[in-house]
């Protein structure tokens, strides 16, 4: 299979660790300052439960993904870099119907996936699934972000306020973060794509750890998926749609199966 990614990446590898790191710093700075902004407006003197703070902290992921989109492009450029390059903002070799067949495999490939997961394991999804208000399964949690969008789902227009930031912001941040900063970084060391490809999705499976074990397994899964994509597409492009796509859809199939779409 033809390999069209070629890191390029001027700045040592602690300078991309730490831009790395910095850009993570600003999105939660951001994220967490706007969501105690939101959640004020939203429950007044009140306060308001966890629950509608991390509801808030969803609507806002959008606008934080942009100024870290921007600090991204900017950080990129420096000590010698060019921005497009080492953010992998190459033109995909993609055409026409040719992105739907890109997006629909990526999406079949994840579900065979999480169908031999849990049958080998004899996983029981009840057990890690809502209910349709968002209330906890038996067993416990079936993580903050899943419940909090189950919940959202019987508020159409506060759904639809999220939905920019599941399906647009997440993808963008996490992506230039991950798969454009760090891959690229790490892509120029000994470990070379393969250890780029395990190092930034175990990093970023961690950074969900809000979630439960299989949700943050399946989010490692799908980061070995993106990276693969990244060697094989040489493009952030591919790698943000298809992340973006799979987002998205999920909400929409937890919007119309909790009954929002009524």
């Amino acid at each position: 299979m033809r390999r069209l990614y070629w890191p390029h990446h001027p700045a040592s590898l602690i300078y991309g660790l730490a831009v790395a790191g910095l850009l993570l710093m600003i999105h939660y700075v951001l994220q967490t300052g706007l969501s105690y902004g939101v959640l004020a407006l939203y429950s007044g003197a009140e306060g308001g439960s966890t629950r509608d703070l991390v509801k808030a902290s969803l609507v806002v992921i959008f606008p934080a993904s942009l100024v870290v989109a921007a600090a991204a492009w900017w950080l990129a450029g420096q000590r010698g870099g060019a921005a497009a390059m080492v953010l992998n903002f190459r033109r995909p070799e993609i055409r026409g119907l040719g992105w739907m067949v890109l997006v629909g495999s990526f999406m079949l490939a994840m579900y065979v996936a999480i169908l031999v997961l849990v049958l080998a394991l004899r996983i029981d999804l009840s057990q890690y699934t809502p209910g349709a208000d968002g209330a906890s399964p038996q067993t416990g949690s079936a993580g903050l972000v899943k419940e909090a969008v189950f919940d959202i789902a019987n508020e159409p227009l506060f759904f639809f306020a999220v939905l920019p930031s599941v399906a647009i912001g997440a993808p963008l941040a996490e992506e230039l973060i991950f798969r454009g900063q760090l891959f690229s970084a790490i892509s120029l060391t000994r470990l070379g794509v393969p250890g780029a490809t395990i190092l930034t999705s175990a990093l970023w499976a961690v950074l969900h750890v809000t979630e439960p074990w299989l949700s943050i397994g399946l989010i490692f899964l799908m980061g070995l998926a993106l990276g693969f994509l990244m060697y094989r597409f040489g493009s952030i492009w591919v790698v943000m749609v298809c992340h973006g796509a799979w987002n998205g859809i999920y909400a929409l199939m937890i919007f119309f199966g909790a009954g929002g779409g009524a």
